[in-house]
């Protein structure tokens, strides 16, 4: 589930899997066509599969086509697990950011 009702971080909750990770990408890029920076808030999701990590990298893409940047909050335990697995925590670590 995508939050963006509140101003700040985009919040990513529940389950990030292959059944949801299409919709999730589609709310997540028509909020990110703005320039600047923008946070991406993990912390709600509360299980990944490995389309989690494909809108991670399709999010940073995203982002750095249009000019801005994106800050990934801290994976959950299973998105770092998946990410060590593939070779991706370094690249996504260099995206992380302090959210509030």
């Amino acid at each position: 589930m995508v939050d963006s009702a509140a101003p700040g971080p985009l919040r990513l909750s529940g389950r990030v899997d292959m059944d949801s990770a299409a919709v999730q990408l589609a709310q997540l890029t028509r909020q990110l066509n703005g320039s600047g920076t923008r946070e991406l808030d993990l912390s709600g999701v509360t299980g990944a599969d490995s389309a989690a990590l494909a809108l991670l990298l399709e999010l940073l893409r995203h982002s750095r086509q249009r000019g801005s940047a994106l800050r990934v909050g801290r994976l959950p335990p299973t998105l770092t697990s998946l990410a060590r697995l593939y070779g991706l925590d370094e690249l996504l670590n260099s995206h992380s950011g302090t959210l509030s």
